[in-house]
């Protein structure tokens, strides 16, 4: 398994469980734009992501993303939309696991259950207990992903905020990737304070 490796696991909001994990490799194909919008960043971004429907109507999906210091966190959602993010990934760069916070599972299960996802109906432990697992498990040299559908979505739209899930998650490998080089640290202190900041870490 090479560096550029990325083990996706999903969580499947329809039937309450996780698959995976599936092996993807790292590319930044139809991902330059949205790598470039991360580099004007030093910790968090918002913004648009169009998408094209199978009807050929373009849809427009909203984003965030933060680096942690520790890992990464997105978020997509869809306009018009209620009810909170669609979709949110976290991903754990190999560089990065042995400074993972402890708690991070259960950090990241409270998020989900704060934005009322499918977790709300007592599926946080399920989602806590798997994170925790794989996080605890002997580490390899691959991305790690966890990708959380949080409620059951029409096959068009799923399929679409899936598409820009990957691309994200592609462009944030890269982008924590750049900032964790050699003689660069401080973006990581940066990034960690900018997060605390947006209220997305403590």
């Amino acid at each position: 398994m090479s560096d550029s490796c990325i083990e996706w696991h999903g969580w499947d909001s329809t039937s309450s469980a996780w698959y995976g994990p599936d092996e993807l490799s790292h590319s930044l194909a139809g991902c330059r734009s949205i790598l470039a919008r991360l580099r004007r960043f030093s910790g968090s971004w918002y913004g648009r992501l169009r998408a094209q429907a199978p009807d050929g109507l373009p849809l427009s999906l909203f984003a965030s993303v933060h680096d942690l210091g520790d890992t990464g966190l997105a978020a997509l959602d869809l306009e018009g939309v209620a009810g909170g993010p669609l979709e949110v990934v976290l991903v754990a760069p190999p560089v990065r696991r042995p400074k993972l916070r402890a708690e991070l599972a259960f950090e990241f299960a409270s998020y989900l259950r704060f934005l009322e996802g499918a977790q709300s109906s007592g599926r946080e432990l399920a989602l806590y207990e798997y994170i925790e697992r794989v996080l605890t498990e002997p580490a390899g040299p691959n991305t790690l992903v966890f990708s959380i559908e949080t409620r059951p979505m029409d096959p068009d739209v799923q399929f679409l905020i899936s598409e820009q899930a990957e691309r994200l998650v592609m462009s944030m490998v890269a982008w924590m990737a750049e900032k964790d080089a050699p003689g660069r640290p401080e973006r990581a202190t940066r990034a960690r304070a900018a997060a605390i900041d947006a209220g997305v870490l403590q």
